[in-house]
């Protein structure tokens, strides 16, 4: 009987433990949920906020960079469930000082010098960075997190490129 109870005691925990997951270098995604995402973005020093309404998340990353963070390519996008992508967007305004020359020039340096993160003009006109990666066939948590860090620190140096 203490067997039967202790088994299904950890069953339980088990089952929690998938839901409010913490960060663990070594646990491999095969798919992103939004409790991992959360725990590798606290673990960069990030802090999150859901968005009412939205399965997008606020982040704002440890060196103030600002970020809107999506799971994608999911089997059911509206409670992202079964996601093998991650997309993170930071977006800047342009300062009235830079010409669209040094807006597209700046773009386009950033691009050949940074792999972590592309920029481009949105058809609104609105300097973005998105980074994308997918967990197809699996990926360590450390890896997410390291991929993460360098988009993080990469995209916070997009403006010296369009400012110079």
């Amino acid at each position: 009987m203490k067997v039967g109870i202790f088994g299904a005691l950890l069953a339980i925990g088990a089952s929690t433990t998938v839901h409010a997951q913490s960060f663990d270098p070594e646990r491999e995604l095969e798919v992103f949920t939004l409790s991992a995402l959360k725990a590798t973005l606290a673990q960069l020093g990030a802090n999150t906020a859901d968005q009412e309404g939205k399965p997008n998340i606020t982040v704002e990353f440890s060196n103030g960079l600002n970020a809107d963070a999506v799971l994608m390519a999911c089997e059911d996008q509206a409670t992202s469930t079964g996601c093998l992508g991650t997309s993170i967007l930071v977006t800047y305004s342009t300062p009235a000082s830079v010409s669209a020359d040094q807006v597209r020039e700046g773009i386009n340096e950033y691009n050949y010098r940074q792999n972590f993160g592309r920029a481009y003009l949105d058809p609104n006109g609105q300097i973005s960075v998105r980074f994308y990666v997918i967990a197809d066939g699996g990926l360590s948590m450390e890896n997410y997190r390291q991929y993460i860090g360098l988009f993080a620190n990469s995209a916070a140096k997009l403006p010296d490129y369009v400012l110079n």
